[in-house]
C-alpha cells in the first residue's frame, strides 16, 4: 500500500502537509476519481474491507466501491499524511423506501484540525464534495448542493436542500444521521456483509456505479445511464436506456471500470427494513 501512488490514482499532486486546504483537495480528488459502484456484488467478487484488498481493488486496478471501502481507504490515506481522523457509524435515509439503515449502516469520518472538527465522507454518491465543518445549522454551500448539519442529541443530521418548488420556501431532505462514538473497521464488517446479501440493501438490490464531474454527476443503475447537470438548487437529469451488451462498454467509456468477471445487471425493488431505526 502505497500513499503516493493512491494520490496517483485520484488525480491530487498538491502538498502532503496535513491542513485543511490539503484536505479539502483530497477528498475533492477522490470524489471525482473514485466511482461509487455496487458492481462487485453483481458479478460474482467477494467484498471483503481488508485494507490491502481495498488498496488493490481501487488503486491498482482503478476500480469503485461502496462506503466501507472508500471511507476506509481514504482514513487510512489520511492516517498516513499525519491527520487526525477516526471513524464513525452512520444510518443513511434510504432514498426509496424513506428508512433509515440498521447501526454502521455507513461509515463517515472525522478529522480534528486546529480546533476544529470537519465531517469527510467519499463513500456516498449524494454526499458533499468538500468537507463539512461539525457545527449546527450553518449552511454550507457547495458546486453540487447546499448541506447543513442539525444536532439531535448525540445524533448529527446530514441535510441537503431540496430543488426550488417555486413558493420561495427553503425545503431539506435528510440524508443520514450519525454520531461522533468511535468506531473501528471491526465494527463494520457485519454490516459489510448485510450489504452485499439483504433485500434491503441498495446494494443487494440494483446494480450501479456514480460517479461526480466537475459539472454534475453520472450513474449507471440497472439497464440505465443517467445524467444529472447541476444548476444551483435546480438540478437536470436525461436517462438512456441501455441493451445488456452495451453496459460493459459504458462502464468502461464512461466510469474508466473494467470488470474481470461478467455483470448480472439487476434493479429490483427495495424491501424496507423495520422502522426501528
Amino acid at each position: 500500500m502505497d500513499a503516493a501512488l493512491y494520490r496517483d490514482r485520484i488525480g491530487y499532486h498538491g502538498s502532503t502537509d496535513p491542513s485543511l486546504e490539503n484536505l479539502i483537495g483530497l477528498h475533492k480528488c477522490h470524489i471525482l476519481s473514485v466511482p461509487f459502484e455496487s458492481l462487485s456484488i453483481h458479478c460474482g467478487e467477494k467484498i471483503t474491507l481488508d485494507p490491502p484488498a481495498v488498496y488493490d481493488k481501487i488503486v491498482q486496478r482503478r476500480r469503485g466501491g461502496f462506503c466501507f471501502e472508500n471511507n476506509s481507504l481514504f482514513f487510512w490515506l489520511l492516517k498516513e499524511m499525519g491527520y487526525q481522523v477516526h471513524m464513525m457509524s452512520g444510518h443513511v435515509r434510504n432514498a426509496f423506501t424513506k428508512r433509515y439503515g440498521p447501526p454502521n449502516d455507513h461509515m463517515v469520518l472525522l478529522v480534528d484540525l486546529a480546533n476544529q472538527k470537519w465531517v469527510c465522507d467519499v463513500g456516498f454518491g449524494d454526499a458533499f464534495r468538500t468537507p463539512l465543518l461539525l457545527e449546527a445549522n450553518q449552511e454550507q454551500a457547495q458546486d453540487n448542493g447546499i448541506f447543513r448539519l442539525q444536532q439531535d442529541e448525540d445524533k448529527w443530521l446530514l441535510q441537503r436542500r431540496l430543488e426550488d418548488n417555486g413558493t420561495g420556501e427553503q425545503e431539506w431532505t435528510s440524508l443520514y444521521k450519525f454520531t461522533e462514538e468511535g468506531q473501528t473497521l471491526e465494527d463494520f464488517r457485519g454490516m459489510c456483509e448485510y450489504h452485499q446479501t439483504s433485500p434491503s440493501s441498495i446494494f443487494f438490490s440494483k446494480s450501479f456505479c456514480s460517479l461526480h464531474l466537475p459539472e454534475g454527476k453520472l450513474t449507471y443503475m440497472g439497464w440505465r445511464l443517467i445524467t444529472t447537470t447541476f444548476n444551483g438548487t435546480s438540478n437536470q437529469k436525461s436517462t438512456i436506456q441501455l441493451t445488456e451488451e452495451e453496459i460493459p462498454d459504458v462502464l468502461r467509456e464512461r466510469f474508466g471500470i473494467v470488470l474481470a468477471s461478467q455483470l448480472i445487471p439487476k434493479d429490483d425493488e427495495i424491501i424496507p427494513p423495520p422502522p426501528i431505526y
